[in-house]
């Protein structure tokens, strides 16, 4: 492999652009043409350009936008439909990152593309590793009503459509879950076991960095709602799959299990039952639709 790359995985509004400004003070390259800060991020998105346009070109050829709740069946994105953008997405990591022996990037919509984006990174030659951010469900559901009047089940059914299907793409890949909440109190331990985990570099210089991100980026007051991992409303079959997903994956992220057969054997039933729930919703994969 000719580089190495830190990709940023995670729901919306779930603290993935703190987190990927975590993992630049880590020494990961994220890239020089970020989208702009916006009133609900004034800190900034820390996400690519192209990569994000790259991301809705695909979410559109599925016939999706990024607040679609559908299914994406695999197949669809190893589909001829998506040849062209996959080819065009290997073009750009190899031309923009790939020089940089550490590189990244990060973009909530890749989490709904990570088989494609999988083989991009296999295409450019380019050994990955993945960073899952989570945050509670109810905290992103209480976002997303403030910036877009989303209603709760609705949040609900969305980030299980980000977090379940393609999950298992990990499973042999080296990745680390760090969860927003712990992050903001406890920034310099979460930068570390994401750096260890991962097996970044650990000098001086990205010490230095790791106190500037908690001592001068971090702040307090952009987080508006804060819930127990035992907080949930489970009345629905979304809240309910929510709970159980999120109370996995925060045992990763506070060190009370390990990402390893046993994690995953736990993880398949809810990736069936998360299947299940959206075909009685009524929600089918688009493969169908979308074969040539």
């Amino acid at each position: 492999m000719n580089s190495r790359a830190i990709v940023v995985l995670g729901m919306h509004r779930s603290g993935t652009s703190a987190v990927a400004r975590g993992v630049a003070a880590l020494s990961v390259y994220l890239g020089d043409d970020f989208l702009d800060a916006q009133p609900e991020n004034p800190t900034g998105y820390w996400e690519d350009r192209g990569i994000v346009e790259l991301n809705e070109r695909m979410l559109r050829a599925l016939r999706l936008r990024w607040d679609d709740a559908a299914p994406i069946d695999r197949k669809a994105l190893d589909g001829l439909r998506l040849w062209p953008l996959r080819r065009r997405a290997t073009r750009y990591v190899t031309r923009a990152f790939a020089g940089h022996p550490l590189w990244g990037f990060k973009d909530p919509r890749t989490l709904r593309l990570l088989p494609l984006w999988r083989r991009v990174l296999s295409a450019s030659r380019t050994a990955d590793a993945y960073v899952v951010v989570i945050r509670h469900p109810l905290s992103v559901a209480a976002s997303l009503f403030a910036r877009q009047a989303m209603e709760r089940e609705s949040a609900l059914q969305l980030w299980l459509a980000y977090m379940v299907p393609f999950l298992g793409e990990l499973r042999d890949r080296l990745w680390a879950v760090v969860d927003y909440d712990l992050l903001m109190q406890q920034p310099r331990e979460q930068l570390e076991r994401i750096r260890d985990r991962l097996s970044l570099p650990q000098d001086a210089q990205v010490s230095r960095e790791i106190d500037r991100f908690g001592e001068e980026f971090l702040d307090e007051g952009l987080r508006h709602t804060k819930f127990s991992p035992r907080d949930f409303d489970v009345r629905s079959d979304a809240s309910r799959l929510t709970r159980d997903a999120y109370t996995l994956l925060y045992g990763l992220a506070a060190d009370e299990a390990e990402p390893d057969g046993a994690f995953w054997q736990a993880w398949e039933p809810i990736e069936r039952e998360e299947a299940k729930r959206a075909a009685r919703q009524g929600r089918k994969p688009w493969a169908r639709k979308l074969s040539p």
